[in-house]
């Protein structure tokens, strides 16, 4: 959320860009808790497809988020 708060600050509509660009991007993450979830209390599935996907998902956007913010920072 940070990293797309710092993206849309110089934009003229930053109100209304943030959550257009943050709610795409975190639908994965909440489906994958939700069915993880879900899987777990109910035992008949096995959580282990969804804990993946959300360490995948983790590890793909802390990666591009601190590679990319120093970027973004000091864009003009």
């Amino acid at each position: 959320g940070t990293f797309f708060a710092a993206m849309s600050v110089r934009t003229r509509n930053r109100e209304i860009m943030l959550p257009l660009l943050l709610f795409p991007i975190s639908i994965p993450a909440v489906l994958g808790m939700v069915a993880g979830t879900t899987a777990i209390l109910t035992g008949e599935n096995s959580a282990h497809f969804y804990i993946v996907l959300l360490l995948t998902y983790d590890v793909v956007f802390t990666t591009a988020s601190l590679g990319l913010f120093e970027t973004i920072l000091h864009a003009e």
